[in-house]
C-alpha cells in the first residue's frame, strides 16, 4: 500500500511539473540586418494566452540609440516552427565591420519581451501594450 501511495504521489508531481512547463509566451525566427550603419533586429512573438502573433523589432541607429516596438499580425500558427530556448541572438556589423551582438529575451510567464545589445549594455523593452 505504501508503494502504491508513493507511486501516485510521484505521478502527480510529474504531471504537475509537466503542466508547469507549458509557456504562455515564446519567441522564434530572429533576424538581423544592416542598412548604412543602422542595425535592424526582428523576432516573431507568440502570445498563447490571447492567441496573438506579434512582429517585434529593435533598431540600433547611427547615434547608437536603441529603440523597439511590436506590431500585431493577423493569424496565429497552431504549430510554430520555432524550437529551442526563448533567448535568441543575432550578430550583425556596425561602423567599420565592428561586430555588435544582440539578444532577444522573453519571460515565458509574464510575456515581458526585451532586446539587449551586449557591448553597450543597452536594452529596449518591446512588450506589446
Amino acid at each position: 500500500m505504501k508503494l502504491l501511495k508513493t507511486g501516485i504521489l510521484a505521478l502527480s508531481l510529474t504531471v504537475t511539473a509537466t503542466v508547469g512547463l507549458a509557456a504562455d509566451y515564446e519567441i522564434f525566427a530572429d533576424i538581423a540586418t544592416v542598412e548604412t550603419g543602422v542595425n535592424h533586429y526582428a523576432v516573431e512573438r507568440l502570445d498563447h494566452k490571447n492567441k496573438k502573433l506579434h512582429y517585434c523589432t529593435a533598431v540600433l541607429d547611427v547615434t547608437k540609440q536603441l529603440t523597439g516596438r511590436c506590431t500585431e499580425r493577423p493569424g496565429f500558427p497552431e504549430k510554430p516552427t520555432g524550437e529551442g530556448p526563448n533567448v535568441q541572438g543575432g550578430l550583425s556589423n556596425l561602423f567599420r565591420a565592428m561586430p555588435v551582438f544582440g539578444s532577444w529575451k522573453i519571460d515565458q510567464t509574464t510575456g515581458k519581451t526585451e532586446f539587449c545589445i551586449s557591448g553597450t549594455g543597452q536594452c529596449a523593452e518591446v512588450t506589446p501594450q
